[in-house]
């Protein structure tokens, strides 16, 4: 049983690292990845069909639910840096310096 959440711990590393760093093509190499390795996991572990299925399927949908979150949080931070860069543009503009009164 450790071994199913060793796999699901990694497929939700790695999907959530691939969403906040790398393109949708990383999602599809990693996933066609991830499956793979956990089914040779598991068949080395010794579980049968079904319940290999099972897993590799639970860990492919945290794998994407995980690729969601990074890209979301990464959109996140790319408009709150570029809304800051608007607001220091603005205020260089005028001659205002954040921390001048």
């Amino acid at each position: 049983m450790s071994t199913a959440f060793i796999l699901l711990a990694l497929g939700a590393a790695t999907g959530f690292t691939i969403g906040s760093s790398f393109s949708w093509f990383a999602i599809l190499i990693s996933s066609t990845a991830l499956a793979a390795l956990s089914a040779a996991v598991l068949h080395f572990a010794g579980f049968d069909a079904l319940s290999g299925i099972a897993i590799i399927a639970t860990c492919l949908t945290v794998h994407q639910l995980a690729y969601g979150i990074g890209v979301t949080l990464a959109r996140r931070e790319s408009e709150e840096a570029k809304k800051s860069r608007e607001r220091h543009d603005k205020t260089a503009e005028k001659g205002i310096w954040p921390n001048q009164h």
